[in-house]
């Protein structure tokens, strides 16, 4: 899956990133463009290469829907509107993968993949990066994070009992009192060894 994943978002965005170069009106969208281009086609012999030692049958074209993407690029009416579009569609696609990505690097048992998604993952990321410095990328049409956004007890995440937390809580403060008590003694010039003909009692 993450194999086909990335090697179909590549067969649009190479293109894309090709006609930022062209007619985006932003020097900052065709920098992107040039990046987002050269960086999917170093990924994409990767994904090949790694395809064909484990046997996955990879796509040749894009999707209906980036074929469509493809034409809303085309057509935009102006530089202006090719760099908007531009920027936006790649930006929500990036967000798709990459969540794709992370799941996959953070499950897989395979070390290949392992490797490969750890390689993928930068990349995306930085090319999410990319496409937001152009000040194009508008954040309320993304897709919502599927992350709770309900408000949990502090250690909820961790199975956690609220006297889990507080005891953690009490033994950092004990923690930061001894550490900060030892550190006076030290400076205080004060030695932990009795001088010479001091005894222990």
């Amino acid at each position: 899956m993450l194999l086909t994943k990335v090697r179909q978002a590549g067969l649009w965005e190479m293109p894309a990133g090709l006609w930022a170069e062209t007619r985006g009106a932003s020097p900052q969208v065709k920098a992107v463009g040039a990046a987002l281009m050269v960086d999917h086609g170093r990924i994409d012999v990767l994904t090949r290469q790694l395809a064909a030692k484990l046997g996955v049958a990879l796509p040749d074209e894009p999707s209906a829907e980036q074929q469509g993407w493809l034409s809303e690029l085309q057509n935009a009416a102006t530089p202006q509107d090719f760099d908007r579009i531009f920027a936006n569609r790649l930006r929500a696609a990036h967000g798709q993968v990459f969540a794709i990505i992370a799941s996959v690097r953070a499950g897989t048992r395979n070390p290949e993949i392992r490797d490969y998604a750890t390689v993928a993952n930068q990349a995306v990321l930085r090319h999410m990066t990319l496409l937001e410095s152009t000040g194009l990328v508008d954040y309320s049409a993304l897709p919502q994070s599927s992350g709770s956004t309900t408000a949990a007890p502090a250690g909820a995440a961790l199975d956690l009992r609220t006297t889990d937390v507080l005891t953690a809580a009490a033994l950092v403060l004990v923690l930061g009192g001894a550490t900060t008590a030892g550190v006076r003694y030290v400076k205080s010039g004060r030695r932990l060894r009795p001088k010479s003909g001091e005894s222990h009692g």
